[in-house]
């Protein structure tokens, strides 16, 4: 029986589970910025996987303002998916201008 090396999946850097309130700001919209509410559940050094209510178009730039600290920094969506069984979307982004303190949390040494 010939056995399979078991690939390890390559990250640029590690990921940190996290419950953190957002609002969302995407883009305007007949002249009207439209704004959810979302939550970042996973982030790194990089971006966050948010789930929201809305759907996003991967390219396009949002704004998200910090729950906690109502900090603001601008994103890109990178990919986005419907989680039907759970009501709402999964969204990857990253950031436009790289801020490792924008979660408030220290990230593990590279």
């Amino acid at each position: 029986m010939a056995t399979q090396p078991i690939a390890k999946e390559r990250r640029r850097c590690e990921r940190v589970l996290i419950r953190v309130p957002l609002l969302l700001q995407s883009a305007v919209q007949g002249g009207v910025p439209q704004e959810h509410e979302a939550e970042a559940v996973v982030v790194s050094r990089f971006g966050a996987l948010l789930r929201a209510k809305a759907a996003l178009a991967p390219g396009s730039i949002v704004q998200l303002t910090h729950g906690f600290t109502h900090e603001v920094e601008q994103f890109r969506v990178i990919w986005s998916g419907a989680n039907k069984a759970q009501g709402h979307h999964d969204i990857g982004v990253e950031q436009v201008v790289r801020r490792e303190d924008f979660w408030g949390i220290r990230f593990p040494p590279r």
